[in-house]
């Protein structure tokens, strides 16, 4: 038995969309408006991000090509770097981010379910975030082709939602008038501070792109996946950030950099009722709460897909070890529907836990960056070493390579500096977290050379 191809270009270019666009879009600018001292700022930051990620996943998507099954950013670590760097970064998938990415997002549904039905209640809000998550589990334990098409109908209404949006602040808002509260302090113009002044504006925005990789997951699942996958994540990306340019465009033509700064979470509201009324309020909150909805399904449909990856090269060695039912369960695919379930309900379980025990999403998510950019710098260049090896004529090849994966690198590399500098203590957490992974696996070749 194996995963079906059942996946086309809309569903592939839907989980793109649907995974990066979620609260971010709508709280991000605000937060922004307090590194950025003119527009300009605002615009360049947003493109740059975009930039980079694109260049990402540009390289995710030769990638996909190279090697098209499920859980591409294992089977890219472990044909490139060998077993362990595979099983490395599928375990802190497994075991924390996974898990984590959902929880994370599901919080953020439940506040702004609260929210539209006007209660204040902090287990109701983790009650609907559990919920979401099982509706998702459900939906996509009924086979592949039943999670698609839920991503691609809550993407439509998401991304018809924002545009709605978008005209109604460009064409019929008027600009609001705004008294600063604060004073703007001019920035030192040395080399060393100008550093610091990009890498936190690249820091806020780049969250916001968050979830652009997800889609190669499901490359074991994908139709014709040398023109889907790489037009899929490809537009899907330049999507995003036409989007992210234009949201901003429609909110600066309604509120000040000003306003923004001094009201940081009400800035997609505000524009809203500015463009709609009273009722746009509402309606912001509706739309904000589907797009972290969708956001929501989209993880539970992608992560599982690299679990399962994970486990199935490992499987026989673990049913030597005590771990034999833990990578069972992992690795078993439904007889009726071809999905992988126990991956599924695990990481479903596992973000409900998440979701119950942290109860915020900054507990959740604070002390992974450092191993998680770590994990995507060595994906990425990865390329370098499977290109040669495996690319045929008339595969999709990244454009201007070798640059565009270099400027990924390069960028991540500085990001990762900058939070071990600003961040000590939560990076060392996730790395201390991170090598829990070394001995799970040498009891895992322990048993295999046994055998």
């Amino acid at each position: 038995m194996s995963l079906q191809r059942k996946l086309g270009f809309i569903t592939i270019f839907s989980i793109v969309t649907g995974n990066i666009i979620g609260s971010g879009l709508f709280f991000t600018p605000g937060e922004l408006a307090a590194v950025a001292e003119a527009e300009w700022q605002v615009y360049f930051f947003w493109s740059l991000c975009g930039f980079i990620v694109l260049c990402g996943a540009l390289t995710f998507a030769e990638l996909s090509i190279l090697l098209p099954r499920a859980g591409v950013m294992y089977h890219s670590l472990n044909e490139a770097y060998g077993p362990f760097a595979g099983f490395f970064q599928g375990w802190v998938q497994i075991l924390i981010s996974g898990p984590g990415s959902i929880a994370g997002v599901a919080i953020f549904f439940g506040e702004l379910a609260n929210q539209v039905l006007g209660i204040e209640n902090n287990s109701l809000r983790l009650m609907w975030g559990a919920l979401a998550i099982l509706f998702f589990a459900i939906i996509n334990l009924r086979g592949v082709e039943q999670g698609g098409k839920t991503q691609i109908v809550i993407t439509t209404a998401k991304l018809t939602g924002i545009l709605g949006l978008i005209i109604g602040a460009i064409f019929f808002a008027s600009p609001i008038e705004w008294t600063p509260q604060t004073d703007v302090i001019a920035s030192d113009v040395s080399i060393w501070s100008t550093m610091q002044f990009i890498g936190l504006g690249v820091g806020i925005v780049l969250f916001t792109y968050d979830g652009w990789a997800d889609a190669s997951h499901l490359a074991g699942e994908v139709k014709n996946p040398k023109k889907n996958l790489p037009l899929g994540i490809g537009i899907g990306v330049l999507t995003v950030m036409c989007i992210y340019l234009l949201i901003n465009y429609a909110f600066l033509s309604v509120v000040s950099l000003e306003f923004m700064r001094d009201n940081p979470t009400i800035v997609a509201t505000t524009v809203a009722e500015a463009a709609f009324g009273s009722a746009g309020v509402n309606v912001m909150q509706i739309l904000i709460w589907i797009s972290i909805f969708g956001a929501t399904g989209g993880l539970v449909m992608s992560i599982p897909r690299l679990y399962y990856a994970t486990v199935s090269d490992f499987k026989d060695d673990a049913a030597k070890t005590f771990m034999k039912p833990f990578f069972n369960a992992l690795s078993y695919l439904s007889p009726k529907t071809s999905v992988p379930s126990g991956a599924i309900i695990y990481s479903a379980a596992m973000a409900i836990f998440f979701l119950l025990f942290f109860g915020t999403f900054a507990n959740i998510v604070t002390f992974l960056m450092v191993p998680l950019q770590f994990i995507n710098i060595l994906i990425v260049s990865s390329i370098f070493i499977l290109r040669p090896r495996l690319s045929k004529e008339g595969d999709f090849k990244t454009p201007l390579y070798p640059l565009v994966p270099l400027i990924f690198i390069i960028t991540m590399s500085i990001l990762i500096v900058s939070a071990l500098i600003y961040k000590t203590e939560q990076s060392l957490y996730g790395i201390a977290l991170s090598l829990t992974s070394i001995p799970v696996y040498l009891i895992l070749k322990r048993a295999k050379n046994k055998a």
